[in-house]
């Protein structure tokens, strides 16, 4: 995920963006973003040693695909696509 400058967009601890997305980078190529909804923190597990922390994003690409994002350990990836 990248912000207009080229720059990697962060999910925050705080619960929101570094920057607003701009791009998609997947499979070595870049989408531009058309739209995007969130962010949404998710805790899971919080209670025993398995937790689990990350953000999730939807976003519609240029090209009309849409697809939510999850971004965990500050890596975005691809979790699903939306017909």
């Amino acid at each position: 995920m990248l912000d207009a400058t080229g720059a990697r967009v962060r999910a925050l601890a705080r619960g929101d963006l570094s920057a607003t997305p701009a791009a998609v980078s997947l499979g070595g190529r870049r989408f531009r973003v058309s739209g995007w909804a969130g962010p949404w923190p998710v805790s899971e597990r919080w209670w025993d040693g398995r937790a689990r922390r990350y953000t999730r994003l939807q976003v519609e690409l240029a090209d009309g695909r849409a697809a939510l994002l999850a971004c965990e350990g500050g890596q975005w990836r691809a979790v699903g696509w939306y017909d």
